[in-house]
């Protein structure tokens, strides 16, 4: 089964290249699902070109109307910029760029998909499931908007902070004037791109997942607002506990992942024991030089993949006829990736 396991990002469409290396090292290349075959960013594209991520469309009808919902709604964010984005304060001229998300927006979304259904343009796709999965696509498909976004101001503040040290380094004989380095050089709060709407993004993205004909059998993501969100909403019923925690050192490139040999018996097993990963892992070396990443484990017990799909998706997506494929795969296994 080793071979045939296949983690998934969730519950973002996006991902950078720093990320994708980082779930590499520690689960090997991850599925990462799209809303629009049309839309898909240039970065991921290269990613999946270079075998670190595998790029799936379950949902792939009503492009055109997709495609308009979303070119209508950017319009309109540009026409009303705000300023929820992650350090739009720091870098000013950034705002109003992207359709930064927030309450006005989902609401913005809703009157979009209400105006569709009364015009008539979803004529064809008048049943609950449809708008539910267009609604979840076009949601997910903005979403990628501002996570972009993030991820561009994210690189300036990288070359910012580039720059700044090497202000600090001309500044040799600062020191002696009672100039304080430590406060230019401290680290740029960068905001957790899951803590926003997180259930919503949680039920959007499982109904791509569950549209899905090869559903994956592990899920990874960098977000813990999503594993909060995912504990306090789903945790009794779904049987949701955390494993373990551990700091781990990264792997150089060219290594099996490391988590990999793990994920595979623990999802495999008849029970759960408590998982010890220091046992089976190389924890992080002490030096803070060395690359190392936070794994937080929580597992489903019992728990299929197909199932806790089924309780993530919107309530209005027709599940019914969805059968659980045989598969070796007896519990849920999230692993939150911290670096």
């Amino acid at each position: 089964m080793e071979n045939t396991l296949t983690p998934v990002y969730m519950p973002f469409t996006y991902l950078s290249e720093s990320t994708a290396r980082l779930l590499n090292a520690l689960v090997g290349p991850v599925v990462v699902y799209q809303p629009m075959q049309t839309n898909i960013p240039e970065n991921l594209g290269a990613l999946a070109s270079q075998g670190r991520v595998e790029i799936r469309t379950p949902i792939t009808r009503d492009e055109d109307r997709l495609c308009a919902a979303l070119a209508e709604f950017t319009e309109w964010a540009r026409m009303n910029p705000g300023k929820t984005t992650p350090g739009a304060g720091f870098l000013s001229q950034r705002q109003g760029e992207t359709p930064f998300f927030g309450e006005t927006a989902v609401n913005r979304i809703r009157s979009d998909i209400n105006r569709y259904r009364q015009s008539g343009r979803l004529a064809d796709h008048q049943t609950e499931k449809a708008d539910a999965e267009f609604s979840a696509r076009l949601f997910l498909a903005l979403a990628q908007e501002n996570d972009l976004a993030t991820d561009r101001l994210d690189d300036d503040l990288d070359r910012f902070k580039v720059l700044e040290h090497a202000l600090l380094d001309t500044l040799k004989d600062a020191d002696e004037a009672g100039f304080n380095r430590q406060v230019l050089g401290s680290e740029i709060w960068r905001d957790d791109p899951g803590a926003r709407l997180s259930g919503q993004r949680i039920r959007a993205w499982a109904a791509l997942a569950a549209a899905d004909t090869s559903p994956p059998d592990v899920w990874v993501t960098t977000s813990r607002a999503v594993i909060d969100t995912l504990l306090e909403t789903h945790g009794d019923a779904l049987h949701l506990e955390r494993l373990a925690d551990i700091r781990l050192s990264i792997p150089p490139a060219g290594k099996a992942p490391l988590l990999r040999r793990v994920l595979t018996d623990l999802a495999s097993r008849g029970f759960v024991p408590p998982a010890d990963l220091s046992t089976i892992v190389s924890p992080a070396a002490e030096a803070s030089s060395e690359p190392a990443a936070t794994v937080t484990l929580i597992c489903g017990t019992n728990q299929t993949p197909a199932s806790v799909i089924r309780r993530m998706a919107p309530a209005a997506v027709d599940l019914s006829g969805k059968k659980d494929i045989p598969n070796p795969v007896h519990h849920s296994l999230i692993v939150l990736v911290e670096s």
